[in-house]
């Protein structure tokens, strides 16, 4: 997935460890065009830690929702 920067703040080394987590979590949970309960939370909690919303990440989730929205993704409800 690819992430557009909307940000005009820097990312901080911390900030870009988290997007690369979560880039690589999400790209293996829907590898198989099916995602689970827990890996909706795993990703949820990655893409959320620190009590701060990095843009990039709020976008990789929004993508995520998207595609199950959509029906290109099946989820356990």
């Amino acid at each position: 997935m690819e992430v557009e920067n909307f940000s005009t703040e820097e990312l901080s080394p911390e900030d870009i460890k988290q997007l690369e987590e979560l880039r690589r979590m999400i790209e293996a949970a829907i590898s198989d065009d099916w995602l689970s309960h827990e890996e909706l939370e795993q990703i949820k909690s990655i893409a959320f830690a620190h009590k701060k919303i990095v843009p990039e990440a709020l976008q990789l989730y929004s993508k995520l929702v998207g595609k199950i929205n959509r029906g290109e993704l099946d989820y356990e409800w």
